[in-house]
């Protein structure tokens, strides 16, 4: 599903592109040493470009989460396009860092993908859980149900337990 991933990238560190020229998104794999023990010359002087990646962001402000987005799922967009509307619209000047997880876009072409889906049911497990302040909608699980806890009778319970037993116990009265 995810092939490739980025953590904690600065944004000032991105070409995002300018007059005639195309934005990148440069990042460098881990380098495969070969028997000689040194990277070639070719290793080192290319770093790749991962602006046609598509997949699940999450936008920091230092190191605090202030959003979860996805590209390339319900629409045409990269994780670099998405990221560059971040920085001119509602979010802009909201965030300094990113990190991003994705794969080329070959297969998502299909709306019914096994990829794609699980694409989504990742970005709504990372809003869920880390919960950025910016995000204006839940993640969505497609077709799951969301369950509540109820605490076990006989569980000691914590203070908000408690007080719900007790104004139970009041009411029932």
């Amino acid at each position: 599903m995810i092939t490739h991933y980025g953590l904690f990238w600065s944004e000032r560190d991105v070409f995002w592109g300018g007059p005639k020229k195309r934005g990148v998104m440069l990042g460098r794999p881990p380098l495969q040493i070969g028997r000689r023990g040194r990277p070639t010359r070719d290793q080192i002087a290319k770093p790749q470009d991962y602006s046609s990646y598509v997949g699940v962001y999450c936008l920091f402000q230092g190191y605090e989460p202030v959003y979860v987005g996805e590209a390339g799922l319900g629409t045409k967009r990269t994780i670099f396009q998405r990221l560059k509307e971040h920085r001119n619209g509602p979010l802009a000047n909201r965030w300094d860092r990113f990190s991003w997880f994705g794969r080329k876009p070959d297969d998502l072409k299909n709306s019914q993908s096994p990829v794609k889906e699980a694409l989504e049911q990742l970005e709504a497990i990372v809003i869920s859980t880390v919960n950025p302040g910016l995000n204006r909608q839940n993640g969505a699980f497609a077709s799951a149900v969301q369950v509540t806890q109820e605490p076990h009778p006989d569980a000691k319970g914590d203070l908000e337990t408690k007080l719900e037993r007790w104004w139970r116990e009041k009411c029932e009265k």
